[in-house]
């Protein structure tokens, strides 16, 4: 029996064999459970796919001109808003380093790229009578301090009535190694160990010129200078510590440690007001701009800053 007569679906499917090739469906019998269609499956014509092609790019395009623009300004934003807190961090940070510098110990570079100042941690009056009296133009090498115990730490220095860089006598940052250099210094290391102390030991080779001994009556404990350098060619703020007292300000500073700041610098200027030595405050200005290249263009923020400082020795 031919093969679409045996199994109705078949027969179904097939439908009436055309006239003179009945026999050319005969042979096996096909299976009743599979399915024949009478067409064959077929894919997407070229010209289908390219529709398809073109009309996805439509749709991509008109979606991407809505999106882009919100993307763009959303990395701008963020671009200026890192450049910001980074500018504003390095700028507090050297505010605040500022406000605890040793009076008129605060000193500019004349490209107004560079700042310096002496660290303070710790401040004092000094006895002035009796057996713990610190006695000036004399080698005192130790006296008692009046109020409560002042914390020091290993390597600092004892500073009294400094009047700022020049000032023969009373400048913090000019030599005091030798004794010759020591009788025109108001600089002295501090033997005593770290710790809390009521009693202070200096290494003194010389006495304290006579002209520091003035009121308030106290001294600081200082740790060695520090300096913020802007460096535009490599456009880099940097903070140096630890690289010792000179009379004239280094640029940059040799020796020491060095921890950048900020990166990005395109324009840097600070400047301190020319006050007199009674002048006992300045304001010292800072002003920091910093650049970034982002996917829709270059971001620039400027910041001011304006520190207050007491300069009362």
């Amino acid at each position: 029996m031919p093969a679409f007569e045996q199994c109705p679906q078949v027969r179904a499917a097939l439908g009436p064999p055309p006239e003179g090739v009945k026999e050319a469906w005969g042979g096996p019998a096909l299976p009743c459970g599979r399915t024949i269609h009478r067409h064959a499956q077929r894919g997407f014509t070229l010209i289908e796919a390219v529709m398809v092609i073109v009309l996805s790019g439509i749709i991509v395009g008109i979606v991407a001109k809505f999106i882009a623009v919100p993307v763009l300004g959303y990395l701008s934003a963020n671009a200026r808003a890192n450049l910001a807190d980074t500018a504003d961090g390095a700028l507090r940070r050297i505010g605040r380093e500022l406000h605890a510098s040793l009076p008129n110990s605060v000193r500019v570079n004349s490209a107004g790229t560079e700042v310096e100042l002496i660290p303070v941690t710790a401040a004092a009056r000094f006895m002035t009578e009796g057996s713990g009296a610190l006695e000036f133009g004399v080698t005192d090498t130790d006296f008692d301090l009046m109020g409560p115990p002042i914390t020091l730490a290993a390597n600092q220095w004892f500073v009294v009535y400094n009047l700022g860089a020049g000032i023969t006598g009373s400048d913090a940052y000019a030599a005091s190694s030798s004794a010759a250099e020591q009788a025109a210094s108001n600089r002295r290391s501090i033997s005593s160990g770290a710790g809390s102390v009521s009693h202070l030991t200096i290494a003194s080779a010389a006495g304290l010129p006579v002209s520091d001994y003035a009121a308030p009556f106290r001294g600081f404990v200082v740790n060695a200078p520090v300096t913020f350098r802007c460096d535009l060619s490599a456009g880099t703020l940097t903070r140096y510590s630890s690289y010792g007292f000179n009379a004239a300000q280094p640029d940059p500073p040799s020796g020491g440690g060095s921890a950048l700041l900020a990166s990005g610098v395109t324009a840097c200027q600070f400047s301190m007001d020319a006050v007199a030595v009674a002048a006992r405050a300045a304001l010292v200005s800072l002003r920091l701009q910093l650049s970034t290249t982002t996917t829709s263009g270059t971001e620039t923020v400027s910041l001011h800053h304006a520190v207050h400082i007491d300069n009362l020795p």
